[in-house]
């Protein structure tokens, strides 16, 4: 799994293209647009680890766009609910001391399911790159309840951020290494989206 999605940037005939394009998005990434290619990116590459092809290119910038709108809005659509949940235990806190002690310890565990399935969200939505895929609650379950999704989530979540993040740090202690961080960044873009399009082989 791991050495798959580790040469899996590396396999791509114009990686030197992909990661320089790549490196001036993050940079611009302050300007926002280019964070919405990047977004949108992300979603193509875990598309294309789904289907078996091979890393995408930066093209076709307006579907980029439109994807990482599209993956924003999901996001945005589950934040709201959790809000509403919020407000909700909140109204029954103001009414009863116990119902809003429930309603509290109910929530919790709401909030920390919804941070495990977004990985899956995301998954299900860049299979067909439909935003109701990713409302589909039976099959985003389905998904995070396998071993393989636990050890996906547990990569991409906690161990490769951190040995990406020491990574760069140990780079950025160069003039040369630290004009090189955007494109660690790409790699580790790339990385993540075939080990999330390998969740179900």
């Amino acid at each position: 799994m791991l050495s798959n999605a580790f040469g899996y940037p590396l396999a791509d005939d114009d990686r030197l293209k992909t990661h320089l394009i790549g490196s001036l998005l993050v940079v611009g990434s302050v300007l926002v647009v280019p964070l919405f290619v990047l977004f949108g990116y992300f979603v193509r590459t875990v598309n294309h680890a789904i289907d078996g092809r091979p890393v995408p290119r930066f093209e076709a910038y307006g579907e980029l766009i439109v994807d990482g709108l599209k993956l924003t809005g999901i996001g945005i659509a589950y934040f709201l609910g959790l809000l509403l949940a919020m407000f909700g235990v909140a109204l029954l806190g103001s009414l009863s001391e116990t119902a809003g002690t429930v309603g509290f310890l109910l929530l919790v565990p709401a909030y920390f399911g919804l941070l495990y399935v977004s990985t899956s969200v995301l998954y299900h939505f860049a299979r067909r790159r439909r935003i109701g895929d990713a409302f589909d609650l039976r099959a985003v379950a389905g998904t995070a309840l396998s071993l393989r999704y636990l050890l996906v989530v547990v990569l991409v979540w906690v161990v490769l951020p951190t040995a990406f993040a020491v990574l760069q740090v140990l780079i950025g202690l160069t003039i040369v290494g630290l004009l090189l961080i955007p494109a660690t960044l790409v790699y580790e873009l790339i990385v993540y989206g075939k080990l999330i399009g390998d969740l179900e082989p």
